[in-house]
């Protein structure tokens, strides 16, 4: 795998994304709507508005190695966790517009098919995540989280399901073992034209050959990037010790 200034600054440090404290999840309704983290476990769920925008996701992630959002959503998840019943927890990340040309981002739980449902019905399930999920959560939210107690709640993340209204050909949920860059989910765009009803695209995220993967670890952090494989951390290692030993023995000579 190629190894790039941005993958090596995965290896240093982690960059963390500010939550914004907007009243409202951007649902794309003028396009470029808004990253936002659902979480369900049957009986509530939670719902945290990212505060960052496709536009603004791909051309952060063009120079960022890992996007990190702790924090504000850190204290959030972890309240709500707390009491949430972990092994039936599923949680996504998704974010979408809803005219013109739909972008539906999310992560992926297993495969990526390269072709999607039909651009209709992508535009249905897009307006199904605004009109009957995004609607509700939008009059509910208080700063950028809510926690819904009951899943009966018309803001009960779990209704959008791990297909998203059924109207996706693959998984969108992980559960609560994705906790680390090995286990996570995947992260992708579909996209789908704005009229006719050819199968919509899906589009897999990398950085330099590297997939981006979605993972929540074991501090309540919630990740989007890429990391080196161990055997890159080796790599660098070694060449690390390597430059120093070239240092060190041009230093002598010069002596």
């Amino acid at each position: 795998m190629k190894f790039s200034l941005k993958t090596l600054a995965a290896a240093v440090a982690l960059a963390a994304v500010a939550g914004s404290a907007s009243a409202a999840i951007d649902n794309g309704v003028t396009g470029n709507g808004e990253l936002f983290f659902s979480a369900w476990d049957g009986s509530s769920s939670f719902t945290y508005d990212m505060g960052m925008s496709i536009d603004a996701y791909e051309a952060t992630a063009a120079s960022t190695s890992v996007l990190t959002w702790d924090g504000n959503f850190t204290s959030a998840y972890g309240s709500w966790l707390s009491t949430a019943n972990e092994s039936a927890l599923k949680w996504n990340v998704m974010a979408l517009d809803t005219s013109g040309q739909r972008r539906i981002l999310s992560t992926v739980d297993g495969s990526l098919p390269a072709l999607n449902k039909n651009n209709d019905v992508l535009r249905s399930a897009a307006g199904d995540v605004q009109q009957k999920y995004l609607a509700f959560v939008n009059t509910a939210i208080s700063g950028n989280s809510l926690v819904t107690p009951v899943n009966t709640a018309s803001t009960y993340a779990g209704k959008m399901g791990e297909f998203v209204f059924t109207k996706f050909n693959f998984d969108t949920a992980g559960s609560f073992s994705n906790d680390s860059y090995a286990n996570g989910l995947g992260f992708e765009k579909t996209l789908a034209a704005a009229t006719g009803i050819a199968a919509g695209s899906n589009n897999a995220y990398f950085q330099d050959g590297i997939a981006v993967r979605a993972w929540v670890d074991g501090n309540n952090k919630l990740h989007i990037g890429v990391v080196p494989e161990p055997s890159e951390y080796a790599l660098l290692l070694a060449g690390l010790g390597l430059m120093g030993v070239v240092a060190r023995r041009r230093k002598n000579a010069r002596v």
